[in-house]
Protein backbone atom coordinates (compact mmCIF):
# COMPACT_ATOMS: atom_id res chain seq x y z
CA UNK A 1 0.00 0.00 0.00
CA UNK A 2 3.01 2.58 0.76
CA UNK A 3 4.57 1.68 -2.54
CA UNK A 4 1.84 2.61 -4.85
CA UNK A 5 0.77 5.87 -2.75
CA UNK A 6 4.88 6.65 -2.80
CA UNK A 7 4.38 6.11 -6.81
CA UNK A 8 1.27 7.65 -7.01
CA UNK A 9 2.59 10.88 -5.77
CA UNK A 10 5.94 10.83 -7.74
CA UNK A 11 3.86 10.36 -10.77
CA UNK A 12 1.62 13.62 -9.86
CA UNK A 13 4.76 15.34 -9.31
CA UNK A 14 6.36 14.99 -13.11
CA UNK A 15 2.70 16.06 -14.33
CA UNK A 16 2.97 19.41 -12.36
CA UNK A 17 7.00 20.28 -13.07
CA UNK A 18 7.15 22.82 -15.87
CA UNK A 19 8.56 22.24 -19.44
CA UNK A 20 12.23 22.97 -19.25
CA UNK A 21 12.79 26.30 -21.92
CA UNK A 22 16.84 26.97 -22.87
CA UNK A 23 18.33 29.94 -23.90
CA UNK A 24 18.30 31.69 -26.77
CA UNK A 25 20.34 34.77 -28.00
CA UNK A 26 19.27 36.88 -30.76
CA UNK A 27 21.51 39.63 -31.69
CA UNK A 28 20.36 42.47 -33.97
CA UNK A 29 22.56 44.87 -35.50
CA UNK A 30 21.99 47.79 -37.44
CA UNK A 31 25.46 50.36 -38.44
CA UNK A 32 24.64 53.95 -35.85
CA UNK A 33 21.36 53.23 -35.29
CA UNK A 34 19.96 55.01 -31.91
CA UNK A 35 16.45 53.99 -30.20
CA UNK A 36 14.16 51.69 -28.93
CA UNK A 37 14.26 48.07 -30.94
CA UNK A 38 11.19 45.81 -30.29
CA UNK A 39 11.52 42.21 -31.17
CA UNK A 40 8.76 39.53 -31.79
CA UNK A 41 8.42 36.03 -31.56
CA UNK A 42 6.65 33.96 -33.47
CA UNK A 43 6.20 30.34 -33.05
CA UNK A 44 3.62 29.16 -35.10
CA UNK A 45 2.38 30.52 -38.53
CA UNK A 46 -1.32 30.18 -38.06
CA UNK A 47 -0.94 32.71 -35.28
CA UNK A 48 -0.18 35.58 -37.61
CA UNK A 49 3.40 36.04 -38.77
CA UNK A 50 3.96 39.18 -39.10
CA UNK A 51 3.21 39.04 -43.12
CA UNK A 52 -0.58 38.76 -42.40
CA UNK A 53 -0.09 42.02 -40.07
CA UNK A 54 0.05 45.60 -41.63
CA UNK A 55 2.17 48.33 -41.17
CA UNK A 56 1.09 51.36 -39.13
CA UNK A 57 -0.89 48.72 -37.30
CA UNK A 58 -0.15 47.52 -33.98
CA UNK A 59 0.14 43.37 -33.57
CA UNK A 60 -2.54 41.45 -31.88
CA UNK A 61 -0.45 40.03 -28.81
CA UNK A 62 -2.35 36.95 -29.53
CA UNK A 63 -0.72 36.33 -32.29
CA UNK A 64 2.79 36.83 -31.21
CA UNK A 65 4.36 34.19 -28.74
CA UNK A 66 6.67 36.46 -26.71
CA UNK A 67 8.39 39.74 -27.89
CA UNK A 68 11.08 42.24 -25.88
CA UNK A 69 12.14 45.78 -26.21
CA UNK A 70 15.17 47.18 -25.63
CA UNK A 71 17.19 50.79 -26.61
CA UNK A 72 19.82 50.72 -29.04
CA UNK A 73 22.87 52.91 -28.39
CA UNK A 74 25.43 52.19 -30.98
CA UNK A 75 25.24 49.06 -33.67
CA UNK A 76 24.39 45.78 -31.71
CA UNK A 77 21.94 45.05 -29.21
CA UNK A 78 21.09 41.35 -27.62
CA UNK A 79 17.97 40.22 -26.62
CA UNK A 80 17.85 36.45 -24.26
CA UNK A 81 14.81 34.30 -25.05
CA UNK A 82 14.08 31.81 -22.25
CA UNK A 83 11.69 29.39 -24.89
CA UNK A 84 11.28 25.55 -25.40
CA UNK A 85 13.48 24.22 -28.50
CA UNK A 86 11.31 24.43 -31.23
CA UNK A 87 10.96 25.93 -34.19
CA UNK A 88 10.18 30.38 -33.99
CA UNK A 89 10.69 33.17 -36.70
CA UNK A 90 11.74 36.80 -35.66
CA UNK A 91 10.81 40.20 -36.79
CA UNK A 92 12.55 43.32 -35.51
CA UNK A 93 12.50 46.83 -36.42
CA UNK A 94 13.85 50.57 -34.93
CA UNK A 95 11.02 51.78 -33.37
CA UNK A 96 12.78 55.59 -34.69
CA UNK A 97 9.05 57.34 -34.29
CA UNK A 98 8.47 55.34 -30.30
CA UNK A 99 5.21 54.33 -31.35
CA UNK A 100 5.08 50.45 -30.78
CA UNK A 101 4.74 49.83 -34.27
CA UNK A 102 6.34 49.96 -37.58
CA UNK A 103 5.45 52.60 -39.25
CA UNK A 104 4.74 52.61 -43.02
CA UNK A 105 4.15 55.36 -45.64
CA UNK A 106 0.93 55.96 -47.39
CA UNK A 107 1.56 53.03 -50.00
CA UNK A 108 2.35 50.79 -46.83
CA UNK A 109 6.04 50.81 -47.39
CA UNK A 110 7.86 50.51 -44.07
CA UNK A 111 9.59 53.68 -43.13
CA UNK A 112 11.66 51.84 -40.18
CA UNK A 113 14.75 49.88 -40.06
CA UNK A 114 13.78 46.30 -39.93
CA UNK A 115 14.52 42.76 -40.40
CA UNK A 116 13.35 38.99 -40.18
CA UNK A 117 15.30 35.91 -38.73
CA UNK A 118 17.76 33.94 -41.41
CA UNK A 119 17.88 38.26 -42.60
CA UNK A 120 14.87 36.48 -44.90
CA UNK A 121 13.79 39.97 -47.06
CA UNK A 122 10.29 38.74 -48.91
CA UNK A 123 9.50 40.43 -52.59
CA UNK A 124 6.58 43.06 -52.59
CA UNK A 125 6.25 42.62 -48.96
CA UNK A 126 7.21 40.43 -46.03
CA UNK A 127 9.46 36.79 -46.58
CA UNK A 128 7.94 33.55 -46.02
CA UNK A 129 7.63 32.10 -42.95
CA UNK A 130 9.66 28.87 -44.19
CA UNK A 131 12.39 31.97 -44.96
CA UNK A 132 12.19 33.65 -41.88
CA UNK A 133 12.25 30.09 -39.66
CA UNK A 134 14.63 28.63 -37.18
CA UNK A 135 15.25 25.55 -35.67
CA UNK A 136 16.25 26.27 -31.95
CA UNK A 137 17.56 23.12 -30.88
CA UNK A 138 21.27 23.96 -28.74
CA UNK A 139 20.98 25.59 -25.16
CA UNK A 140 22.77 29.32 -25.79
CA UNK A 141 21.92 29.34 -29.44
CA UNK A 142 22.92 32.72 -31.59
CA UNK A 143 21.02 34.19 -34.43
CA UNK A 144 21.31 37.44 -36.04
CA UNK A 145 18.88 40.04 -37.40
CA UNK A 146 20.20 42.79 -39.35
CA UNK A 147 18.34 45.79 -39.77
CA UNK A 148 17.58 47.61 -43.13
CA UNK A 149 15.51 50.21 -44.42
CA UNK A 150 14.34 49.96 -48.14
Amino acid sequence: MVNKFHILVFLNVLLVLPVKAELLVVNVQMENAKGPVIIAVYDNEKREFFGKGKPNKKGNPDHIFTGKRKYMENTKLSFTFDIPFGEYAFIAFLDSDNNEMLSANFIGMPKEPFGFSNNARGKFGPPKWDDALINFTKSNQNISINLKGL
